[in-house]
């Protein structure tokens, strides 16, 4: 009940705040009001109706409580004298000083005594005037007063507030290690030993595993010297028994009449007539598994399948177009590297029209001679290798300020996601692939054919080629290359490089540049 009451009181205060404030609002609108009417009525020359007003105002005033403002004063005392109204003027004159007495701002008590100051000058009345002029000296007085209190305030609120800054400042300065010139100079001495103790310490510890190194590398080289002998002899004994075999057992597929391993290489013949698909078979069995096919379809898929390293097309299977199967294996971005051979019955410009049609990389009028044959598809094969060794050479130079250029989109998109990841030891090629939306499988044989190297060796020379790079350009010790080009383990980098280029990291990382190979 008792917190009832309580809301209840609060409630009506709250009410009795709003209805003042609304009633204080009412009060300036009618005094701005009547004021406004003063001064129309002043400037028409109605002086009459404008004392009428002013004395009806000045009866607002009084029944309100408000006080006679300085612009009202001189604006009456105007109206006043123009009415020659004296015995008005006089009473305005002493309810206005009774009302600059009452007000304890000493700012508007001043603005209303230099008003009342004039007007009464203007009325001929000393007196008044200099009890208003002693008043006015007295309200400067407490202006001033307040002033200087007010600045002497802000001057005390600056000094404490650099009193506590310089507190910090102690504070911060506490906080650091004073030494002295004498003793600063003493301890950079000492330091100055000691680094140089632990560059010698350094050098020494460097040559120690240097020597180490040699020794291990040399123990290396004798292991794979023996594992070499081993593996041959392990062969020589497997050529012995595989020939013993083959003579025990009949010859049953076309490689063995060679005398030697199956080829890696596929060819795929993409052609309905069985006796040139015999024929070719006996161009190219010695450096090619054949495959086989008779259809447009057939032959697209197999392509698609098996990535064959080359592919020979006739111009026209089974009464289609084998121009278009040739021209779609190389549109394909997925087949777009491997070799076409186009076999025609068209001679001259004609065959070479066709040729130029499907994109392919040679052709062939029928009947086929097997010499120049042969010899254009050993040309395909020896620009591979071209193709591998430019490669090389654009690795080598690749990280330098001599690098070149390479043309093939698929090989540029590798390269530079590579270089993206160099610092990721845990980066993978499988990650390439499906980068490039491709299998892993798919990838792997792409880019064998177009560079020469697997996707984990291209990755591991373009980390040994960068850190070459690194090392004589002085971007940081060994230890430090090895991390930003993706090895995890110093000594796995130094045993790379060394595989790699034939050097040694620290030998390379001490030579002066100008003696650096």
């Amino acid at each position: 009940m008792r917190q009832y009451t309580i809301c209840f009181f609060l409630f009506l205060f709250y009410l009795s705040a709003i209805r003042v404030s609304a009633q204080d609002r009412t009060v300036q609108d009618t005094l701005s009001t009547r004021l406004t009417l003063l001064n129309q009525l002043t400037q028409a020359g109605n002086f009459e109706q404008a004392q009428v007003e002013g004395e009806f105002l000045r009866e607002f005033l009084k029944r309100h409580e408000l006080p006679v403002t300085p612009k009202l004063l001189m604006l009456l005392s105007t109206i006043y004298k123009a009415n020659q109204d004296d015995r008005s003027a006089t009473r305005m004159l002493a309810e206005a000083e009774l009302d600059a007495r009452k007000d304890p701002n000493p700012v508007t008590k001043a603005a209303l005594l230099t008003a009342l100051v004039q007007e009464c000058r203007k009325w001929e009345l000393p007196d008044q005037a200099l009890t208003c002029q002693q008043m006015l000296a007295s309200a400067r007085d407490s202006i001033q007063a307040r002033e200087r209190r007010a600045e002497a305030s802000g001057l005390k609120q600056q000094f404490d507030s650099l009193s506590n800054l310089r507190a910090q400042e102690m504070t911060e300065q506490g906080r650091y290690l004073k030494i002295e010139k004498q003793q600063g100079l003493i301890l950079a001495g000492v330091l100055v030993a000691i680094l140089l103790f632990l560059a010698v310490s350094l050098a020494q510890s460097n040559t120690k595993w240097n020597n180490t190194l040699k020794k291990k590398e040399l123990e290396w080289e004798i292991m794979r010297g023996n594992l070499r002998k081993e593996l041959e002899e392990t062969a020589s004994m497997q050529v012995i028994e595989a020939t013993n075999n083959a003579a025990a057992k009949p010859l049953n597929t076309p490689y063995a009449v060679y005398q030697g391993p199956e080829p890696e290489q596929i060819a795929l013949l993409i052609e309905p007539n069985r006796q040139v698909v015999l024929y070719l078979k006996s161009l190219l069995s010695d450096r090619f598994q054949i495959e086989t096919a008779r259809t447009p379809a057939e032959g697209l898929q197999m392509a698609n399948d098996l990535l064959p390293d080359l592919v020979v097309c006739d111009a026209l299977l089974n009464g289609q177009s084998g121009i278009e199967i040739a021209r779609q294996i190389k549109l394909s971005e997925r087949t777009n590297h491997i070799p076409v051979v186009l076999l025609t019955n068209k001679f001259g410009n004609e065959g070479k029209l066709d040729a130029l049609r499907a994109g392919a990389d040679v052709w062939f009028s029928r009947p086929v001679i097997d010499d120049e044959f042969d010899a254009s598809v050993q040309r395909l094969l020896d620009a591979r290798k071209v193709r591998h060794d430019e490669f090389t050479r654009f690795m080598h130079l690749y990280f330098t300020d001599h690098k070149i250029a390479l043309q093939d989109p698929f090989l540029m998109h590798t390269i530079h996601f590579i270089e993206q990841n160099l610092a990721n030891p845990d980066f993978m090629a499988d990650e390439i692939a499906r980068k490039m939306q491709m299998t892993n499988t798919h990838f792997t044989k792409k880019l064998n054919v177009l560079t020469g190297k697997e996707p984990v060796q291209l990755i591991r020379e373009m980390r040994l080629e960068k850190a070459k790079t690194l090392l004589e350009k002085r971007a940081g010790n060994p230890g430090a290359i090895s991390e930003l080009v993706g090895f995890s383990n110093p000594g796995t980098f130094a045993l790379a490089f060394k595989e790699y280029f034939g050097e040694n990291t620290l030998l390379l990382y001490s030579l002066p540049p100008n003696r650096m190979i």
